[in-house]
Parts: structure tokens; sequence; C-alpha cells
């Protein structure tokens, strides 16, 4: 064992380090969260290799993109997806959040719908759209949801985490009604005939957003599905994964990995956390993934 894989020296290193890490923590943190708080400039992290602009809002988000040297923790699936979209095809972004990744589809794609139901990211996300001059957004103050209606958005203390349900993400701040419409609906009232791309994110409510798109699904008019999948949060609102593979497998689509392996059926029942995407035929788009650096979270 080499001297620097010793007990002994990773203590003495631990030690070293310990009171620059609790003067980052409870000094230095707090002062750039505070900063960025009562500034009237708001701080962009900008990603030129790939085009992303995110917008920071705590001072512990932007220690996290410089450690991590990413702008968005979306950004491994957004390298494996690029390739499968054209300047021809229609998005539909639910759970846009502060708008990041809606003007990256944007700049790739014919039209990007947007859908976000919390008043403060959707405020951001027009102002993202406004300082970039991106044309081809529509966004909508809505939820997606299994059917029409109003419901309670439970508000959290970060930003990405807001859900229809109490999740285990973060702690709940307060609860909003939000209006909820679903894909079917709104694509009939827009008349959208076909979605090329359908990402999802919403914290724990997939299966709900695909039960609202059933139309959409059994007629094949939606070409690939991206979407979330964590244990935890599905379990903190009493759901389970095979809620979001049934409306996908019911109606002949196939769920694969984001490099290219298509699911089993024990899998379907025990699926790991992670990205998925799903496709009526993924012998199409499985050659055409793209490869990412990035570490998937």
């Amino acid at each position: 064992m080499g001297l620097k894989t010793s007990f002994p020296y990773r203590a003495v290193r631990y030690g070293f380090r310990l009171p620059f890490r609790i003067y980052s923590t409870y000094i230095t943190e707090p002062i750039i969260k505070r900063w960025i708080k009562q500034s009237e400039l708001m701080v962009y992290v900008h990603d030129p290799k790939r085009g992303l602009l995110r917008p920071v809002l705590e001072g512990e988000r932007l220690k996290w993109t410089l450690k991590e040297n990413l702008s968005v923790d979306a950004t491994h699936w957004l390298d494996v997806i690029e390739p499968l979209l054209t300047k021809q095809d229609i998005v539909l972004d639910v759970g846009t959040n502060i708008g990041t990744i809606a003007n990256w589809l944007a700049n790739r794609t014919k039209h990007v719908h947007g859908f976000e139901p919390h008043p403060a990211n959707i405020e951001m996300t027009r102002d993202q759209i406004k300082f970039r001059k991106t044309k081809n957004i529509t966004l909508s103050q809505l939820a997606l949801g299994r059917e029409p209606g109003t419901l309670q958005l439970h508000v959290k203390s970060f930003h990405g985490h807001h859900s229809l349900g109490d999740t285990a993400a973060s702690p709940t701040v307060e609860k909003i009604d939000v209006e909820v419409d679903t894909v079917d609906r709104y694509c009939s009232t827009h008349g959208i005939e076909r979605i090329d791309f359908l990402k999802i994110d919403v914290e724990g409510f997939e299966d709900e957003v695909l039960q609202g798109a059933t139309s959409m699904l059994k007629g094949h008019s939606i070409g690939f599905v991206l979407f979330e999948l964590r244990h935890s949060i599905l379990a903190s609102v009493g759901k389970l994964s095979k809620d979001i593979f049934t409306p996908l497998t019911e109606n002949g689509y196939s769920v694969f990995t984001l490099d290219g392996r298509t699911l089993t059926a024990s899998e379907y029942d025990h699926p790991s956390d992670g990205d998925y995407l799903a496709a009526v035929n993924p012998e199409e788009f499985v050659p055409r993934l793209g490869t990412s650096t990035a570490p998937a979270f």
C-alpha cells in the first residue's frame, strides 16, 4: 500500500482540508448565495460547446456547476439524443423548469411546445427566450397529466423539484393550484398530428403524462420519448416503475437505455434508476444515438 492510500495519510489530508471545507460551507457559500439573491443582475453559466445557457439561482448550484464542469445535469442525455433531432421536428417539453433545455431543443428543431406550471419558473423561461431571441417556442403555464382539471403543485425548496405530489426530492415549502391539460387534448386543440420527440421530466408523475397521451401513443404518433425514473421519488408518491412502462408497452413501444440496450421483460419490474428512451421502432433510433463524456446522474 502506497503512502497516499494509507489510512494515516488520508486522515492527515482530511484533517488539513477540514477547516477549508467548514469555511466554504458556512461562510463562502452563504455569502455567494446572498449576493446572487440580492443582485438585480442574472448570473448565467454558458456551455459554448453545446450552446447551453442556464441562469444560476443558488450559490450551491454554482459550486456544483464548477465542480462537475457541467451547466446542467441533463448534459449526458442531451449529448445522446442530439443526433436524433432534425430541423423538421415538433417537440413537447413537459416540465420545462427554467427553460434551459427548451432553448437548446429549439435551436435544433422546428418548434418546441413547453409546459411548466410554476409561475417563477415560467417567468425565468420567458426571460431566457427573450435574452436568446428564440422564436420557435410556444410556452404554456400548465402541468400535463392524466386528465384536464386543477391540481395542487407541491412547491419545493429547489426549483427543479416541484411536483404534483409531495415527493422525497426536497422539502415542500408551499402548495399552489395549477391548471392541468393532457397531451392528447393539447395536440387536438393545437392541430398537432405528430410529436417527433416527447421529453418528460415531472418528478414522479411521468406515468400520468403518458396516460394522458393514450391516443397519440395508440396511433404511434410520437416518434420517441425520453423520461426519468427514480425509485425514491416514485415510492414517495406511491408509484411503481412499471406504472411508467405500462402506457408505452401496451401501445407497442419498446423501452431502451441511453446506450441502446432494450429492456428485458424482467427489467420492466425492476429497472435501475436512470433516463430511458422509448420508441415503436428502436432499431431506427439506436444506431443514431450519440455518445457523451459527461456523467449520467
